[in-house]
């Protein structure tokens, strides 16, 4: 079903009305869109392991060195030749043996069709989550990522954001009230992550 982001901005608008910045902060934004994945699962997955508790910049770089292994620097697992080439590549862009560990217990699971990316489409969020976090070094924040990101769910507001939790506490102390942004901006708290995110360079 097509998602109309242009409904979704004046809900947000709307729903802001009560909160003079929150709802300014939106309006400055503009119509926010969430891109549709180019990378197979195993990719997003990888990509996203790198970027855990590091800076844009750091994982951007690292992310690049890990796609010029690909032909058309684009990851895909069905190219992957074995373990041991995987394990070298990710030796050689400088990741922590920690997230090396992550990423072959991942694709070790893919590849023994423990996880099948394409049941996630029609699951639940809880029951994405469950199966997930099984996963060595999946934890919440990488689900959410992936719900939002890669499944394109459209309620999803990452508690263990960092940047999420500093923009709600300042939104609510601009505001000088509790703001319960679950229940307000539910069922599109995905787009309300996304400003959040945008927001946060100008408000933080």
């Amino acid at each position: 079903m097509k998602v109309n982001y242009d409904d979704i901005h004046q809900s947000l608008i709307l729903k802001s009305s009560k909160f003079k910045e929150l709802k300014n902060q939106i309006f400055m934004n503009g119509v926010i869109r969430i891109p549709k994945p180019k990378i197979d699962f195993f990719a997003f997955m990888v990509k996203t392991i790198i970027c855990q508790q590091i800076s844009d910049k750091a994982a951007n770089s690292i992310w690049k060195k890990f796609c010029k292994y690909y032909d058309k620097n684009t990851p895909k697992f069905k190219n992957i030749k074995n373990i041991c080439s995987l394990e070298l590549q990710l030796k050689n862009i400088g990741i922590s043996n920690r997230k090396i560990e992550y990423v072959l217990t991942l694709y070790q699971t893919l590849l023994s069709k423990s996880l099948d990316s394409n049941l996630l489409k029609n699951q639940s969020e809880n029951e994405i989550k469950k199966k997930l976090t099984k996963l060595k070094g999946i934890g919440l924040w990488t689900c959410d990522m992936i719900l939002i990101f890669f499944l394109i769910r459209p309620n999803i507001l990452p508690e263990s954001d960092l940047i999420i939790k500093k923009v709600k506490k300042k939104i609510c102390c601009i505001e000088n009230k509790e703001i319960n942004f679950n229940k307000i901006f539910s069922p599109n708290l995905s787009i309300l992550s996304l400003h959040m995110w945008k927001m946060s360079k100008r408000i933080l």
